[in-house]
């Protein structure tokens, strides 16, 4: 069975595991640079995830029929803890933004079958950027009138640049849960003190992208260049690594990420009801050393921005995707 994470504060603190589905697999096809054709069969992930206790999932309107499939699946069970999230393009006026956010919710409902969101979380901190503490608003009037349960937000791949301009906007108590990614390879939410101050805010926060959508979890062949020459160096001196340490690539991935103070939760994705179960296997691992540590965070210390952003790399151009 799956580890419990740190409750959520506030009423009825909720028990939750720490691992959480990421969902996009099984509304998009070929999610993920190690990822097969897809999507993945709702129906034996989502029994598997039950039966390994795992009760949080993460979605969003962008992931094809994901929040469909789940809302099919839940319709006649308990209720689990489900993470949308919703991007808000920047418009005219604050009333134009509420009646947005507002319709895009009300969408989502639809769509799972509920009538409250358990989190709802703003896909872009540029939104805040533009309307400030009008978003935090909106999100609180939401959850007065029922339609959500907590709010927050997920920071995109530079997370240190966004923490920059919303730091302190997210400090608003209406903010419970963040999603950021972190990983061997990216420690920009880290550097940037973005995971820090959520820390010592008692956020909730959820780590992404652990293996890096499955780069870490593969070898260079078949990625177009200049990916190619950039993972295939990485991945070697990961492995000498882990080497060292008498454990898998994986594992020194799933612990680093793991283990790193702050982190509550770890959002991974699966096509298979098999790589649940080594996620669940790799999350019970090993400790990952301290002197381990520090050699990741010293030989990773600058990673071209192309290493550890999946938007930038040029799937037009690689093979066996």
């Amino acid at each position: 069975m799956v580890t419990t994470a740190a409750p959520l504060r506030g009423p009825g603190s909720l028990k939750l595991s720490r691992l959480m589905l990421g969902t996009a697999q099984l509304g998009i096809t070929g999610y993920g640079i190690a990822n097969g054709s897809g999507p993945a069969d709702a129906d034996a992930l989502l029994d598997r995830c039950a039966a390994l206790g795992i009760n949080c999932f993460d979605t969003a309107l962008e992931y094809g029929d994901a929040e469909l499939k789940l809302g099919r699946y839940f319709a006649s069970k308990p209720v689990p803890f489900i993470v949308s999230k919703l991007k808000a393009e920047p418009l005219l006026d604050r009333a134009e933004l509420e009646k947005r956010i507002a319709g895009r919710v009300e969408t989502i409902l639809e769509r799972l079958g509920l009538s409250t969101l358990p989190a709802l979380m703003i896909h872009d901190p540029a939104v805040l950027l533009e309307y400030g503490a009008s978003v935090a608003d909106i999100l609180r009037r939401l959850r007065r009138d029922g339609l959500i349960g907590r709010a927050g937000l997920s920071f995109g791949a530079n997370s240190d640049e966004q923490f920059a301009y919303c730091g302190e906007l997210i400090r608003d108590d209406i903010y419970e849960v963040f999603q950021l990614p972190l990983n061997v390879l990216d420690r920009r939410s880290i550097d940037g003190g973005a995971l820090g101050q959520l820390r010592a805010d008692g956020k909730w926060v959820v780590a992404r992208s652990v293996f890096l959508q499955g780069l870490l979890l593969r070898s260079a062949d078949g990625l177009a260049e200049p990916l190619a020459g950039l993972a295939r160096d990485a991945l070697a001196r990961l492995t000498a690594i882990a080497d060292e340490e008498g454990m898998s690539v994986a594992e020194l991935a799933m612990g680093y990420v793991r283990d790193t103070p702050g982190v509550d939760a770890l959002v991974i994705g699966a096509e298979k009801p098999e790589q649940l179960d080594d996620n669940v296997r790799l999350l019970a691992g090993p400790a990952v050393s301290e002197r381990a540590r520090a050699r990741i965070e010293s030989e990773f210390r600058r990673v071209p921005e192309l290493l550890v952003t999946p938007a930038l790399w040029v799937r037009a151009n690689a093979t066996n995707l």
